[in-house]
């Protein structure tokens, strides 16, 4: 059976990396550091979940959101930002994100929220997880 994908789509390294090492034994691990490489990411692997920082240089998270789910709905794309803002967390479930985790994030939260996200996936379209 092979491991349903997840996209990690952050410009900082660190956090890319600290959230590779919290989800790579369970899910096929793909990373992004700007808006083209997500895109690209997206059409090509196809991902069941992404984990996406709002805060992206040259691009609006949002829109970035709004892109992801035009090409690939069946994914969830779960908000990752340094921004505490209830208006971008209302104005991103509006636009389709399926939550919104502040950073610094609490990983067993964080995976919790994952593996919902994954779940959703699976009933939208099990052959898709």
């Amino acid at each position: 059976m092979n491991s349903p994908v997840l996209l990690l789509i952050d410009d900082e390294l660190g956090v890319r990396e600290s959230l590779k090492m919290v989800f790579s034994k369970e899910y096929r691990v793909l990373e992004a550091d700007s808006i083209d490489a997500a895109i690209s990411k997206v059409e090509e692997g196809r991902p069941s979940v992404v984990l996406l920082d709002v805060l992206m240089p040259k691009a609006d998270g949002i829109e970035i959101l709004r892109r992801i789910k035009t090409i690939h709905p069946v994914c969830e794309v779960i908000i990752l930002t340094g921004v505490n803002s209830q208006q971008l967390a209302a104005k991103a479930l509006e636009c389709g994100a399926f939550d919104f985790i502040g950073k610094p994030f609490d990983v067993v939260d964080l995976r919790q929220k994952v593996s919902r996200a994954l779940a959703r996936v699976a009933q939208k379209s099990p052959s898709s997880a």
